[in-house]
């Protein structure tokens, strides 16, 4: 029997799907999704830096402009009587300073601050400058006896739009104006606005020897009126009101020290000539068409004598009451306040502080005197012509 030749039946090969689970899936989708978290936040990230980097470009912007003015008007200090500081910008109105007339770079400033020269919305909505913009200016006056420069500090600070460390330390321009001090930012220019001269330089000028002197001692000293003429030199000292009218022609001069003001109609004509320190002045009318020259600081055009006397030897002073008799030269280690007067009988009494007399009669007794102070002296009355005052230093 033939063998029955039986075929296997065909098995076809199955090969294996390849796919996804769905825990590929979502771990997949979960990077995907923290990758684009990412890119998200450093896109975030880099917006804000762009603004941070644009307001500090604006703010350099606007603080180097005024340096700019600042150097195109070197005394705008003076001009603006500026002895400390002053604040403009957003919070600070243009009132609240000394440049407060007239179209001022001031005044410019302070709309570049507050963004006033680009808006939309109908003016509404200031594009144009930096958040919450508020500029500072320091004047720091020269010292020519050490030479040492005017210098102003321009400042411009905003606030920020992240937190970082604070722009500038407290006290500084906008310090602690945004909230947290971490959205405090600033940016400050140093500003030289001239040369100085040496202090040799500075100093060499003095005014002119007197040919008039009036030495106030009273609250208020009438005087004739005086025109002073050329190479005639009124010197008004001590402490008090000159009032009187003065007239300084062509080639005079009118110098006044100490912590005298001249309260009058007072004339300075061309060629003439007014010389003060910083505590000298006037408090009536001033026609200035002449020039005026004002003691630097650190400069002495007005020189004391020594008092040369020992401290430890003198006296207390204090207030004194009646006729205070003294025979002999006298000092005393602090202010006298005379209620009366001292009877000099010829003496000197050097008082190391200031002096007040309360009565002016009798001309201090017999022979007059002399009272030397290194304050000043105040009368309410007027002194014996036998009776000199004079001051010195200790």
């Amino acid at each position: 029997m033939s063998s029955l030749n039986r075929s296997r039946p065909h098995t076809a090969k199955i090969n294996p799907v390849h796919g996804f689970t769905l825990i590929e899936v979502l771990v997949t989708l979960v990077i995907t999704a923290i990758a684009l978290l990412g890119f998200v936040e450093l896109q975030n990230r880099a917006q804000i830096a762009n603004l941070e980097a644009t307001q500090r470009a604006y703010a350099t912007m606007i603080a180097s402009n005024m340096a700019e003015q600042i150097k195109a008007n070197p005394e705008i200090g003076a001009d603006c009587n500026l002895t400390a500081s002053f604040d403009v910008g957003s919070g600070h109105g243009t009132w609240n300073h000394p440049c407060e007339s007239g179209n001022n770079s001031v005044k410019e400033w302070h709309k570049d601050l507050r963004g006033n020269r680009e808006t939309i919305n109908s003016g509404n909505q200031k594009i144009g400058s930096i958040k919450n913009g508020h500029g500072c200016i320091n004047y720091t006056a020269a010292v020519p006896a050490s030479g040492t420069p005017a210098k102003y500090t321009v400042s411009v600070a905003w606030k920020g739009f992240q937190k970082t460390a604070a722009g500038g330390p407290s006290g500084s321009c906008g310090f602690g104006e945004y909230g947290d001090s971490g959205y405090h930012r600033l940016v400050s220019l140093d500003v030289y606005p001239m040369e100085l001269p040496s202090s040799s330089m500075a100093c060499s000028e003095q005014p002119p020897a007197a040919t008039i002197n009036v030495q106030l001692t009273q609250a208020w000293v009438g005087q004739p009126s005086r025109i002073i003429t050329q190479d005639q030199v009124l010197h008004v000292s001590g402490t008090g009101q000159y009032n009187g009218s003065i007239a300084v022609r062509s080639g005079g001069h009118v110098v006044v020290s100490g912590s005298a003001v001249i309260f009058g109609s007072v004339n300075i004509n061309s060629g003439g000539h007014y010389w003060r320190t910083s505590t000298t002045g006037f408090t009536g009318s001033l026609a200035m068409n002449g020039t005026e020259h004002i003691e630097p600081e650190g400069c002495n055009w007005f020189p004391l004598s020594a008092c040369g006397v020992n401290v430890n030897s003198c006296e207390n002073g204090g207030t004194i009451s009646g006729h205070d008799n003294r025979n002999s030269n006298t000092c005393f280690k602090e202010s006298v306040n005379w209620t009366t007067h001292p009877h000099l009988n010829g003496n000197t009494l050097t008082v190391l502080g200031g002096v007040v007399i309360g009565n002016c009669g009798g001309g201090f007794s017999d022979g007059g005197g002399t009272i030397r102070t290194t304050g000043y002296t105040t009368a309410t009355c007027t002194l014996p012509s036998s009776v000199t005052i004079e001051r010195c230093a200790q």
